[in-house]
C-alpha cells in the first residue's frame, strides 16, 4: 500500500467570498482570473468556474517544491483510503486510456478490469476540422465542444502551439488530432512533470479554452509515452444524495467511488449564508473506515473527541 502524504493544503480562490455567502472564510492563495459570472446572455454564459485552471496554474507556479499536486474543488469528496493505493509517480485522471488501480472491493482481477464497474471516462472530442461553431445547437450534453467562445475552435489555437512530439503522442492515442473533455474535479500531477504541465497549460490560458477541455487535454499531452495514467473512479452527479450516502449506493451497485463532485458539506440558508452540516464530518470519518475495510487495508481515524 502506498502512503498518501499531504504536505500542505493550499486553498485557492478570491480574497473575499462575502458576495457568495462565505462570510466566515478566506483563501490562502488569491486568484480571481476571469472569475466574474454573467448568465444573462444565453448566447454566451460567462460562468465563474470556466477559467479555474488559472488557479491550478498559479498554485503550481507559486509552489514548485512538492513531489506531486492533487487538484480538487472544495466540494469534491476524496476517498482517501482509496487514493492511498495510487502510485504518486504517475498522473491520475478518469482517462479513457487509464489503467485501473486494483481494489479488492471489486473482487478478482476480472472484476477490476470490467469497465461496467467503473465510472464513465472522459470523452474524446469530435474532429476539430469540423465546423463545430456553425453546427452548435446550444446548451446541452457536451455543450463545450461547439461553444463558439470557449470550445474546440478556441482550444485548437493553443493545441497547435504545443510541441510536436506531445501532439503526435496524443494523436496516437485518439486516432487523430483530438482534444479531451471531462470533469476537472480530480487530477493528480507528479512533481517531476510540473514544469512541462505548467508550460503547456499556460498555452491554453492564452485563450479562453474551457476548463474541462484545457486541463484533461494538457494532462494527456504531457504524460510521456509508456507511462500509465491511473484511472480515478470519479463521478460528477446532478441529483442527491450529495453526501456519503452516494458512495455507499455505488458500493451496493458493485462499483467504486474514488472521488465525486458535488459533495454538500453544507447548504445556503434562507438568509443567503452558507453553513456547514457537522454530521457530515463524522459520517465521512465512518465512510473512510468502511472504505479501508472494504479494501483490506489498515485505517486509523481520529474520533470527534480528539
Amino acid at each position: 500500500m502506498a502512503e498518501l502524504t499531504i504536505c500542505q493544503i493550499v486553498f485557492v480562490g478570491p480574497g473575499s467570498r462575502e458576495d457568495a455567502g462565505f462570510r466566515h472564510s478566506y483563501d490562502v492563495l488569491v486568484d480571481t482570473y476571469e472569475a466574474d459570472e454573467d448568465l444573462s446572455d444565453p448566447s454566451f454564459y460567462r460562468m465563474a468556474g470556466r477559467m479555474a485552471h488559472h488557479m491550478l496554474y498559479t498554485a503550481m507556479r507559486e509552489y514548485d517544491c512538492y513531489d506531486g499536486y492533487l487538484w480538487a474543488p472544495f466540494d469534491t469528496l476524496l476517498n482517501i483510503p482509496r487514493l492511498q493505493q495510487f502510485n504518486q509517480d504517475y498522473f491520475w485522471y478518469h482517462s479513457p486510456f487509464g489503467e485501473y488501480v486494483y481494489n479488492p472491493g471489486l473482487g478478482d482481477q476480472a472484476g477490476n478490469q470490467n469497465k461496467t464497474r467503473h465510472a464513465p471516462p472522459a470523452n474524446i472530442s469530435p474532429d476539430p476540422a469540423i465546423n463545430l461553431t456553425a453546427t452548435w445547437r446550444g446548451w446541452g450534453p457536451d455543450w463545450w465542444w461547439g461553444e463558439p467562445h470557449v470550445g474546440v475552435a478556441v482550444c485548437m489555437r493553443a493545441f497547435e502551439k504545443v510541441p510536436a512530439h506531445m501532439r503526435e503522442h496524443f494523436a496516437s492515442l485518439t486516432n487523430g488530432t483530438r482534444l479531451m473533455g471531462g470533469s476537472a474535479d480530480t487530477m493528480y500531477i507528479p512533481g517531476r512533470h510540473r514544469q512541462a504541465f505548467v508550460e503547456v497549460l499556460g498555452l491554453f490560458l492564452e485563450t479562453d479554452c474551457f476548463l474541462e477541455i484545457a486541463t484533461p487535454t494538457v494532462l494527456h499531452l504531457v504524460s510521456p509515452p509508456g507511462e500509465p495514467i491511473l484511472f480515478v473512479d470519479h463521478w460528477w452527479i446532478w441529483n442527491p444524495p450529495f453526501n456519503a450516502s452516494f458512495v455507499r449506493q455505488k458500493w451496493m451497485e458493485g462499483m467504486e467511488v474514488d472521488t465525486f463532485h458535488t459533495f454538500h458539506w453544507g447548504d445556503e440558508g434562507e438568509d443567503g449564508v452558507w453553513r456547514g452540516e457537522p454530521r457530515h464530518i463524522e459520517d465521512v470519518r465512518t465512510l473512510f473506515a468502511e472504505s479501508a475495510a472494504r479494501q483490506g487495508v489498515e485505517w486509523t481515524s481520529r474520533s470527534k473527541d480528539h
